[in-house]
């Protein structure tokens, strides 16, 4: 696969390469070997086609299940070679072609990390857990704790879209009867007053003035929203053009700061659960950097800087910025006790629950506006269209 990696080379500037490696370590090899030192990689990003293939052998591939059913097997006292032959008995399609790959890199003796890290659809997460565990041999509790990792972020996802998706139906319903009754219903009735003599009640000579509007430039309009369905659909499709969207849209309102909080809290708890994993935290963090939107990385990556450095946990993060005050506290408390990782995990939990609440709170505000802006502006259009015939009627009487 394609790596991307942030590397500096002597004195040099630091400068951002790209290579061809079977995981990430063996990315961080190459580089090493031409003299270059390493600050942090990632996937290389992936074009749009990549990006829905990608994520389309990733749901064929359903990782959770897989790591379940491989625990299970561990648990029962079977070997990794023997619970991957148990579960490619069992699977189909691309399901089957990753589990024979991955026992036929176990039986040739390398690692079941290295293994994982082979294979697209396992995260780099799962295989910086799995490296660590194979040192103490407790994988399955490592496995275990991977689960309760993704449940956590399943949970905190669900409750998100289940909170806003609501307000977002009634957005759109509501935006499509307005096209409706302003591109195909309002020009009709204008036709009624087009060949009318005398003056016109203004609401009439509004419609009539839309109508000739859209029939003189209506070419133009469809041009404009077909190009704007388009740039939504490819929005929709790609996860980078969503996070740049979404990071633009809300760059300058209250919510910027809880979706900061969110994407830190997915952080959080990954560097916690490396770090009670038996996994150096700057380790630890160069892991978890990859689980950050490219605006954080930087901030990610000041602090693995900053702890390389000698630096504190707590004064690592609060110099890159990214330590709220409470964060802060609870750090300093870890470093006392010498719990850095389950301090981290309970930020994380400290920090979803703030994000779930202020979201919660926004959409119930948000849900009465949605349906006055929506309210009023069907019943103007549709008082607007039967003005002017209560008018006529009234100076025909």
């Amino acid at each position: 696969m394609r790596i991307t990696l942030d590397v500096v080379s002597g004195r040099g500037a630091p400068h951002t390469i790209q290579l061809d490696a079977v995981s990430m370590d063996d990315a961080r090899q190459q580089a090493v070997r031409q003299g270059l030192t390493v600050l942090s990689c990632r996937p290389a990003a992936m074009g749009l086609g990549q990006s829905v293939l990608r994520r389309r052998n990733a749901e064929r591939v359903d990782v959770a299940v897989f790591v379940e059913q491989l625990r299970d097997l561990l648990v029962a006292g079977l070997s990794a070679i023997e619970a991957l032959d148990a579960l490619g008995r069992g699977a189909t399609g691309d399901a089957a072609t990753v589990v024979e790959r991955l026992e036929r890199q176990l039986r040739e003796g390398r690692t079941l990390s290295d293994a994982l890290a082979s294979v697209a659809v396992f995260p780099p997460l799962l295989v910086a857990l799995v490296r660590a565990s194979e040192l103490t041999s407790d994988v399955p509790q490592t496995l275990t704790r991977f689960l309760e990792h993704q449940q956590r972020m399943v949970e905190v996802r669900h409750r998100l879209v289940s909170t806003a998706i609501y307000p977002a139906l009634l957005l759109g319903v509501g935006a499509l009867v307005l096209v409706f009754l302003m591109f195909y219903v309002m020009p009709r009735f204008a036709r009624v007053f087009e060949g009318m003599n005398g003056a016109l009640p203004w609401s009439a000579q509004a419609m009539v003035a839309w109508a000739r509007f859209l029939s003189e430039h209506g070419p133009w309009l469809w041009i404009v929203g077909g190009a704007a369905v388009v740039v939504v659909s490819v929005l929709a499709l790609s996860p980078a053009g969503r996070a740049r969207w979404l990071q633009r849209s809300l760059a300058r309102t209250p919510l910027q700061a809880h979706l900061n909080n969110y994407f830190l809290s997915r952080w959080y708890r990954a560097t916690g659960m490396l770090v009670q994993g038996g996994i150096p935290l700057p380790q630890a963090l160069r892991v978890a950097n990859e689980l950050l939107p490219m605006r954080l990385q930087p901030s990610g990556l000041a602090v693995e800087q900053g702890v390389n450095e000698g630096l504190s946990p707590s004064a690592a993060h609060v110099r890159a910025g990214m330590a709220t005050p409470v964060a802060e506290q609870l750090l300093v408390a870890g470093e006392r006790t010498g719990d850095l990782g389950g301090v981290l995990t309970r930020i994380a939990h400290f920090h979803e629950s703030d994000v779930t609440r202020t979201l919660e709170s926004a959409m119930r505000a948000l849900e009465p506006v949605v349906m006055v802006f929506i309210g009023v502006g069907v019943g103007l259009v549709v008082v607007l269209m039967y003005l002017p015939i209560f008018e006529l009627a009234s100076a025909i009487q």
